[in-house]
């Protein structure tokens, strides 16, 4: 709900402080870099105690946090205020995934599944943001309204959650203990060993294109076709949609994807629909192409991670680096996107976009690392 509220509500975010495309950028990608780093670092030790311990904790901060950034007097505080909630935000983004993933390990249909939720969130949030600003009323209210939801689900992740969410460990394994005859190598060397490491890549270039459609397809829909608001979040809405139905109903099937396929059918549907919007003048056949964008790259994450969590000989630090690895490419996607936007226009920003996805594409049809689902490492 926040990502859909923040797609939605961006013009009048930026329009508030005077925030040009590129300034935009740098926010999001400073922001995003240190919430990523923090999910990283923290993935580790969710495995000691416990990723439903550290999914509460980092949610009731979250929660104080969303109500700062919403009510932001100056842009000095919002940049400050802004950057503490994707920090805590990134730490909850890492929790959920390690404990998602450790819960369905061996069931990626379950997993995909369980993605879609994401995907509601995010059309419910952009529907309410919509509604809310076509009525009058401030963005500056969504934010502080979200934090009521996420302090409460804080207090009742833990109750219910607790230790359940931690990996199954082998017979004999105190909790933190690898079981690989007590590797103490870093993360990096071990998803090489475990093959891994240009599937990394891969998807860090994936989420750079899936963060963007988030980010620059409503706003270019907002401002630059003099779309409203209500067209703007129905297009968002529309896409979100589609990748429900996707994940949730197609779960099964999905599952049974290799992530080289779901990689090369992601990034081609989703590079065809952001290419579309970059140059359709008609704002109705933009909106089409933004749908088709988010429903292309929301193949991305959910299937690489049930691979990952899978493959990997540490499952929770695995998803924890990978999480970490997607949070960069949205740290390396939002300055360039943001800079092409000020200098050549948001059209020729989507087009970057575009043309990550057929990289994405390309790189995952003629990479021998992303094999049918086998077993890697020793």
């Amino acid at each position: 709900m926040f990502w859909g509220t923040w797609a939605v509500a961006l013009a009048n975010v930026q329009a508030t402080f005077g925030l040009s495309d590129g300034q935009l950028g740098i926010l999001l990608a400073v922001s995003i870099a240190l919430a990523g780093i923090t999910g990283a670092v923290i993935s580790h030790h969710a495995e000691r105690f416990g990723s439903g311990r550290m999914l509460a904790g980092a949610l009731g901060v979250w929660a104080v946090l969303l109500v700062g950034a919403g009510l932001a007097p100056t842009l000095a505080f919002f940049v400050v205020a802004f950057g503490l909630t994707e920090v805590a935000g990134g730490c909850v983004d890492t929790a959920m995934n390690a404990a998602s993933a450790a819960r369905l390990m061996g069931r990626p249909g379950a997993l995909v599944r369980f993605h879609a939720f994401f995907n509601t969130g995010a059309l419910l949030g952009a529907a309410v943001a919509g509604i809310v600003l076509h009525a009058g009323i401030s963005w500056r209210w969504l934010w502080p309204t979200l934090a009521l939801v996420a302090a409460a689900l804080a207090v009742w992740t833990r109750r219910t959650v607790g230790e359940a969410t931690l990996p199954a460990l082998p017979t004999g394994l105190a909790p933190g203990a690898s079981g690989d005859g007590g590797d103490t190598r870093g993360p990096l060397r071990r998803l090489r060993r475990d093959g891994l490491l240009l599937l990394l890549f891969i998807f860090a270039l994936a989420e750079v294109t899936e963060g963007g459609v988030d980010t620059w397809g409503v706003l270019y829909l907002r401002t630059h076709l003099a779309a409203g608001v209500l067209l703007g979040a129905g297009a968002y809405v529309v896409g979100q949609s589609v990748a429900a139905l996707t994940r949730g109903a197609g779960g099964p099937v999905l599952g049974r994807l290799s992530p080289r396929i779901a990689l090369v059918v992601g990034g081609s549907i989703a590079s065809a629909g952001i290419l579309v919007e970059s140059v359709s003048p008609d704002a109705v056949v933009a909106a089409v192409g933004l749908a088709l964008g988010a429903a292309g790259a929301s193949l991305f994450w959910p299937l690489v991670m049930s691979d990952v969590s899978r493959v990997a000989s540490r499952p929770t630090s695995a998803v924890g680096t990978f999480t970490g690895a997607g949070y960069c490419g949205l740290v390396a996607g939002a300055p360039l996107v943001g800079w092409v936007s000020d200098t050549y226009g948001l059209n020729r920003g989507l087009q970057v976009l575009a043309g990550a996805a057929a990289l994405v594409a390309l790189t995952s049809l003629f990479s021998p690392a992303l094999s049918p689902h086998t077993k890697r490492g020793g």
